[in-house]
Parts: C-alpha cells; structure tokens; sequence
C-alpha cells in the first residue's frame, strides 16, 4: 500500500506540478491585488478625488458620467470606492462571446470620467496587469474550462498532500518528528533536498490543506454548498433571477434610494456594490460589510430589493446559519484577508511552496533513475 502510494504522490505531482506551482506563485501575490492595483494605478485608487464636495446622490452621479461619456455602455455594477480617495467604479455585463467585462472609473463628486479597462484581458501593462494575473491564478485565461481545471488542482493539491502527510509521517515518537522536522546539515545534497522536500511539506501541511479545499470550494461552489448541507443547516439566498412582474411597480426608487433602504437595515454597514436591475422592474442588490465579518474587502451581507425598495431577501453573515456561516468564510480564508497581515504573509510564502515541493521532487526523482540507469549500464557492462 506504502509504494502505491508513493507511486501515486510521485507521478501525480510531476504531472500537475507545473499548474500547482503556477497556481502557488499567481497567488501569492494576488494576496496583495488590491495593494499592487493601487500602486501601479493611483489615479484610480488613490488619487482619484478631484477635491470636489462629497455628491449627495454618488450611484446617480456616477451613472450620469457614464452615460455621458460612454453611451453605449451599460451598466450591471456600481463599486463605492474600496479607499478614501479611490474612484467609483461600473462594471458592464460580461460579455456573450468572450465572457469578459469592461470596468470604468468614474469621480462622482467632480463628474469627471477617468478611464477603463476591460478585465480579463491578457495586456501586461499597468492598467491591466492585476486583473490579468488574478484571471490566470482563477481561470488560467480560458474562461470557464480554466476555472473549472483551477478547480480539480485544488483537489489534486489536496490529495498530493494528504498522501505527502501519511508517506512523511515519522516513526519512532518525539525523536521521529524531530527527524522528520528538520533538515540535517552537512548531509549529502540528496538527503539535504530530500529533507528540505519533506519537511516544509509537513510544516506547511495544514495550511496546504485550507487552502486547497478552499480554493476547490470556490470552483465547485454548487457542490461545497450541497456537502456542507449535509452537515449543517444552510438558507440559500434566491438567485437573481428575473421575477415575474405583471405590471410596473406604483414607484420606482433611485439607486442611491435604494442604499438608503438597505442601509436602513444595517446602518453599521457600509455599503461596498450595487448590483442593478437587469430589466425594468427587476431586483436589485446591495452588498455591504458590517463591522466583525470575515470578508473585510466588499463584505458577504445582501440586501435583495425591487424597484420600489420593498425588501425581497437578507442575508446577514453575523447572523446566519452555522453552514452559511462556515461557507462565506471560504474566501476570506483562501485570500489570507481574514486573519489579518501575519496570516496574508503566511499564505504569501506558502505560494512558494508548490515550486519548492515540485523543483526538490523532480530532482530527486531524476536523481534516482539516473542512478538506476548507471547501475543497469554497469551490470550489462560487466555481463
């Protein structure tokens, strides 16, 4: 059972090595993506404010500037600035054919358009950089396939390391961990690699195995869902799908009406996105972070509401049910955010990890067949 499993460890991970090490390194620093986007675009995150008067109504501001600047645009998202100085943003609808989405910049308190950028798109240079790498570290550039491939390494990652743990578990109590633990200097280079392979595989096992089932959990999002509700007790939000309206709603509130609304129920919160009707009629969405929830980005508490601003659905992360509560703190704890700059340091180092792990494996391996190989040329020799 020990050598098919070894058998199994060694060729699994010389055959997915490559997509967990690129997987390791894109994610370390997508740790840091909001950080780097603002560095390498401050006249979007920082800089953004022209010095104008906070605009009383933002939502409709940043709309009037978009339809004004970009008519053919058609908004879907309204982002409230993640900094003090940082731009409204407008996500588009993705589009149909190539599934990406074009993002504007927007100043709302002096109305003034600052650019865009369509994300997803494969272009290197400042205003694209992050979106690009988080689009490869989530779906290796290929849509849907990519995310779903991204997804089975998880699982792979996960089986490489529960069976990396039982090869590596030590013998021999106290002084076996301590062996298994270490690294022994002044070693031949073979144990020293070998050392190194099984010891930050042992240390960092744990961590291996969070962010491996996380990550597989944001993929198959729909199946982490049903596993957990065999479990524990999950309310699932309704979908936004389009209600069946049969007249026009009596009135019709303004998004930043609509903020009001949600906020009214949370007025801790503040709000992070608006997702806005699809159609005449439809429902819209408020997304807010409350302070003490996991997710410190855009927060997990939706507010669903129609047209009129009557509420049609909550969910409260610091008040729901022990499985939503297990399943919106995926995300946090697979971008390190939740547990604050130690853990992100952390989870940015183990990016390496998958390198190290591969680069010291297909050495030794290499090591040892050539090794074989010498000793068959030298038997047939003496033959």
């Amino acid at each position: 059972m020990r050598r098919t499993l070894a058998w199994l460890h060694r060729w699994v991970s010389l055959s997915a090595g490559l997509l967990l090490a690129l997987l390791g390194l894109t994610g370390t620093l997508m740790v840091w993506q909001a950080e780097l986007d603002a560095t390498l675009n401050p006249q979007w995150h920082a800089n953004a404010s022209g010095g104008c008067a906070a605009s009383a109504q933002p939502v409709a501001d940043t709309l009037a500037v978009l339809a004004r600047e970009a008519p053919a645009a058609r908004a879907a998202l309204v982002l409230a600035p993640a900094r003090p100085g940082g731009a409204y943003q407008v996500w588009e609808a993705r589009d149909a054919r190539t599934r990406l989405r074009t993002e504007h910049f927007i100043d709302a308190d002096c109305g003034r358009y600052l650019g865009s950028r369509v994300r997803g798109a494969w272009q290197m240079d400042r205003q694209h950089a992050v979106p690009a790498l988080y689009d490869l570290h989530s779906r290796l550039l290929a849509g849907e396939t990519g995310h779903l491939v991204v997804g089975a390494g998880g699982l792979v990652l996960l089986g490489l390391a529960a069976s990396g743990i039982a090869l590596a578990w030590p013998r021999g109590g106290a002084a076996g961990w301590r062996r298994a633990l270490g690294i022994k200097t002044g070693a031949s280079r073979a144990r020293l690699w070998f050392d190194v392979h099984r010891a930050s595989g042992l240390w960092l096992a744990p961590l291996c195995l969070l962010l491996a089932a996380t990550g597989a959990a944001l993929v198959f999002d729909r199946q982490a869902r049903e596993l957990v509700g065999l479990v524990l007790p999950v309310k699932a939000l309704p979908k936004m799908a389009k209600p069946a309206v049969t007249a026009a709603p009596a009135s019709t509130l303004a998004p930043d009406e609509l903020l009001q609304r949600a906020q009214q129920l949370f007025p801790q919160a503040r709000w992070s996105r608006l997702a806005l009707p699809t159609e005449s009629g439809g429902a819209a969405e408020v997304r807010l972070l409350q302070p003490g929830e996991p997710r410190i980005d855009t927060g997990s508490t939706r507010v669903r509401l129609d047209a009129s601003g009557k509420v049609l659905a909550v969910h409260d992360p610091l008040r729901s049910s022990a499985g939503n509560v297990l399943l919106d703190w995926v995300f946090p704890l697979h971008s390190g955010e939740a547990l604050g700059l130690a853990a992100r340091v952390l989870w940015s180092v183990f990016g390496l990890l998958p390198t190290l792990l591969l680069g010291s494996g297909a050495w030794l391996w290499w090591r040892r067949t050539a090794a074989r190989r010498s000793a068959a040329a030298l038997r047939a020799a003496e033959a």
